[in-house]
């Protein structure tokens, strides 16, 4: 089953009660939900400075292992949240990147080195993870 961006945000807002009170500023403020925008702030922000510094591995692993709910889980609406919005942006250092690989399922490994890396042309000077 492929689920919604209401289905995922809403599943986000449990896993990560602490966006509760940012979601509903960020619908007042844009009248609707902006995913790129939303987990841009929620997921890539903190994601990246974790993985700078490696240290907080239970967290780096919360937010790992939702990035993989929605692409695995998500729609085509989600999944185009992660590849272009999350790990675009993941992929921009090299340090945080190759860092982001050891978190990551072998099937998600796959499917962005065998799949993404190669189709998405921001994507296309990105190291193999």
């Amino acid at each position: 089953m492929n689920k919604s961006s209401q289905e995922i945000v809403e599943e986000f807002l449990i896993s990560f009660p602490e966006y509760i009170d940012h979601y509903y500023e960020h619908i007042k403020y844009y009248s609707e939900l902006l995913q790129h925008i939303f987990y841009s702030e929620t997921i890539n922000s903190p994601l990246f400075d974790l993985l700078k510094r490696n240290k907080e591995k239970t967290k780096i692993l919360k937010y790992v292992s939702f990035i993989e709910n929605m692409w695995s889980q998500g729609d085509d609406t989600v999944r185009n949240v992660v590849d272009v919005t999350i790990l675009e942006r993941l992929s921009d250092e090299n340090d945080v990147w190759s860092t982001l690989g050891i978190y990551i399922s072998e099937d998600f490994r796959n499917y962005i080195n065998g799949e993404l890396i190669l189709q998405n042309i921001a994507m296309s000077n990105v190291s193999l993870i």
